[in-house]
């Protein structure tokens, strides 16, 4: 079947391992709305304009290999997700080498792709710069999208070098070219010392919604969760979550470009994307992982764990007692 979107986009299923064994379907060969599907998962393994150690691009096929170890039954939700959902992985955009514009444009294409379908897009990067497309896709279906964004960086850098697509610059991007208002963003977990002063006045200007570890630590991941969700879905149509896995700790997370001492803990992350997933997302994405630096793999582990943890509470809509699993209740996910 040819793809009823048109061209305008790569795509590489040779060689791809499935996120858990899931159907493998190539998107300029498969119409992916007569698919039926309710998820589709896609690699953007991009890493060009990593400004620290690079590894990302491995960071698709990182996370769909520790997807092998997974089951489909959530005890702590109590919910197989393989009855929940329909999953399938549209394997990996096509790196166009040395062209960030281009790359991001593909990855664009298939992201708006898979939302015309009536799926969740969940992207697996790749740096911090491949949620860009994302946000772009996103924006071009939704009239007032929202952004929940879990990093130790802030990232609000409108440019570096003259470069403007790179991993410091995914919030910017957000706002100038993909629709967001500042005030439905939501930033949660920042800190250490590579939060230059110029983006934290950026986010002041902006009246972007800034949540910073310490304040996750004071109050509770569940309390701060819940009022970035409250500031991302106030009068928006969309939500898109988007996890920078160098938000955790090194300990929870060593394999990642720009690690994080005295970072976040994988519990209270978890906990944080179970209020955001019961508040029901639109699309979603995982960057930063980078296998290279993980010889146990435990960094891709805990990738996997935030995809199945977010989509749990999403169709079950009752985590924390926040939200209804809004796309849950939208789209009749079986239960």
């Amino acid at each position: 079947m040819s793809n009823s979107s048109g061209g305008g986009f790569g795509s590489m299923i040779a060689n791809v391992q499935s996120f858990r064994g899931t159907e493998l379907v190539d998107p300029l060969e498969d119409d992916l709305a007569e698919l039926s599907a309710d998820v589709g998962i896609f690699g953007f393994p991009f890493d060009s304009t990593c400004m620290n150690r690079t590894g990302t691009n491995q960071g698709p096929q990182g996370i769909r290999q520790a997807s092998t170890n997974t089951l489909g039954y959530h005890y702590e939700y109590d919910i197989n997700l393989d009855d929940t959902y329909d999953i399938v992985d549209c394997g990996d955009v096509e790196v166009v080498p040395g062209n960030a514009g281009e790359s991001l444009s593909r990855a664009e294409h298939l992201h708006g792709s898979i939302l015309e379908a009536d799926m969740i897009p969940i992207m697996l990067g790749g740096n911090h710069t491949v949620p860009i497309a994302g946000y772009r896709g996103l924006g071009q279906h939704a009239e007032n999208p929202g952004l929940v964004f879990l990093d130790t960086h802030i990232d609000t850098a409108e440019e570096v070098a003259g470069e403007k697509y790179t991993h410091a610059c995914p919030v910017a991007r957000a706002i100038d070219e993909a629709g967001f208002e500042p005030s439905n963003i939501s930033i949660i977990g920042a800190s250490g010392n590579l939060n230059p002063e110029y983006e934290v006045e950026y986010v002041k200007e902006k009246n972007i919604n800034l949540y910073p570890l310490d304040e996750v630590i004071e109050r509770g991941p569940i309390a701060v969760a819940n009022d970035a969700v409250t500031a991302a879905t106030r009068d928006t149509d969309a939500l898109y979550l988007d996890i920078d896995v160098d938000v955790l700790d090194t300990g929870f997370a060593p394999g990642t470009g720009t690690p994080s001492p005295a970072g976040m803990t994988s519990r209270e992350l978890l906990q944080v994307l179970g209020v955001v997933g019961s508040a029901g997302i639109d699309a979603m994405s995982i960057v930063e992982t980078a296998p290279i630096w993980d010889d146990a793999g435990i960094t891709s582990q805990i990738a996997v764990r935030m995809i199945m943890d977010t989509l749990a509470a999403n169709a079950t809509g009752e985590a924390n007692g926040v939200g209804s699993g809004t796309r849950a209740a939208r789209h009749g996910y079986r239960s």
